[in-house]
């Protein structure tokens, strides 16, 4: 199934990222575009219309990531459209009027991006508390174990509590 979601965040804005990800996203961009695929991680100008057709839904860049070399591990792209309500939401029903494409459920990016290994579930967590940060301190902690230092830590902790337990499982074991 290939799911899409606004990326940006909800409300209107200058910019609005719609992402797509899964086995149709390639149909997506044509149908979309109404041309062939752009060059792999090149943003491209485009015009964007409705269900393939004539008529216009906006003008914005589009950038391609085929697989495996994307967030999610899988064909992935994102529309970089004006973020108008009436913009977002025609974007949507192009895509979704497109067999086996569905709406994102929250988080589902994420999600996909870990169960192809992209990212371990530490990283997960760690997007989830940057995205949701309200201060300082909370991004900095986010990014800290975002960018695996954290896990280092927290793999030197595990690794001294296996061999404390091993100690511990021996004595017990072997009491003389």
């Amino acid at each position: 199934m290939t799911i899409f979601a606004l990326s940006s965040g909800p409300g209107a804005s200058g910019i609005a990222v719609i992402r797509v990800s899964g086995k149709k996203t390639a149909e997506v961009i044509k149908k979309i575009t109404g041309e062939k695929l752009p060059r792999p991680r090149v943003a491209t100008l485009k015009k964007f219309n409705k269900n393939g057709g004539k008529e216009m839904i906006d003008e914005g860049v589009i950038i391609w990531f085929p697989a495996p070399n994307s967030y999610t591990g899988e064909d992935l792209a994102e529309f970089h459209v004006h973020g108008s309500r009436a913009v977002i939401k025609a974007m949507h029903t192009s895509i979704s009027k497109i067999k086996n494409c569905r709406l994102a459920e929250p988080g589902e990016f994420t999600k996909r991006a870990f169960q192809n290994g992209r990212i371990n579930l530490l990283k997960a967590e760690s997007i989830a508390d940057l995205i949701s940060s309200e201060t300082e301190i909370q991004r900095k902690q986010a990014v800290k174990i975002m960018s695996g230092k954290s896990a280092d830590r927290f793999n030197s902790w595990r690794e001294k509590l296996l061999k404390n337990l091993s100690h511990v499982e021996a004595k017990i074991d072997f009491p003389e």
